[in-house]
């Protein structure tokens, strides 16, 4: 019943706010190529989702995911806000510019953003959640799993769900797991740093994601 309500309302409020930006996302789309500028734009997209959905008295938090950080370093944060008792919109962001060097080199760089919507079953940022995000990362990422490596695009959207730990009145830890699918495009290299293009893929992709122990401030 309440993952019903949730799914309902979620995707109300996305059609909605959808119908205010699909023109402006198309005509960009058409324009632009690279993977950079489209990361731009969607930071700005993903703030006016946002934005559109504030109201008078509602609550704002800035978190950050601790397991991105032991993920070779990759710089993460998010900030949110609540506009009713039981719901919270967020934007968050993820960078990593890092190449590390050992008997190999590996790295796994990535520049993206996400926006999506918490439901609480109880009241916003505590106990139990559901959550859901669409997003958007361009990765190039090597020398972790094999000797390959891999750069391109990702699109997708995201499933999840999680529980929110009261540390005090205005500090939580938040954890959680969910799974994404999405579309793929990227080229596969023989190495991290040797530049020899072994093939050029696309496709569809399902895979584990949003796995988070969180540190949240309420503001």
């Amino acid at each position: 019943m309440y993952v019903l309500l949730f799914l309902k309302r979620a995707i109300k409020i996305k059609l909605y706010l959808f119908q205010a930006y699909c023109l402006v996302l198309q005509s960009y789309f058409r324009q632009q190529k690279k993977g950079m500028k489209r990361l731009f734009f969607i930071v700005a997209l993903a703030t006016a989702l946002t934005g559109a959905v504030t109201a008078n008295g509602q609550n704002m938090h800035v978190s950050a995911n601790l397991l991105d950080y032991l993920n070779l370093g990759t710089i993460n944060g998010e900030f949110g806000l609540s506009p009713s008792p039981n719901w919270t919109f967020y934007i968050r962001g993820r960078y990593n510019p890092f190449t590390f060097k050992f008997q190999r080199q590996i790295q796994n760089r990535v520049a993206g953003v996400a926006t999506g919507a918490r439901y609480w079953f109880w009241y916003s940022n505590t106990g139990w959640f559901l959550d859901s995000y669409v997003g958007y990362m361009r990765y190039n990422t090597g020398g972790i799993v094999d000797k390959y490596a891999y750069e391109g695009d990702a699109y997708g959207a995201g499933l999840g769900a999680g529980y929110a730990f009261m540390l005090s009145s205005k500090w939580n830890l938040n954890v959680g797991l969910g799974v994404q699918g999405g579309y793929t495009s990227y080229t596969k290299y023989a190495c991290p740093k040797c530049g020899k293009v072994i093939a050029r893929m696309n496709g569809g992709y399902l895979v584990p994601s949003n796995i988070m122990v969180q540190i949240l401030r309420v503001l």
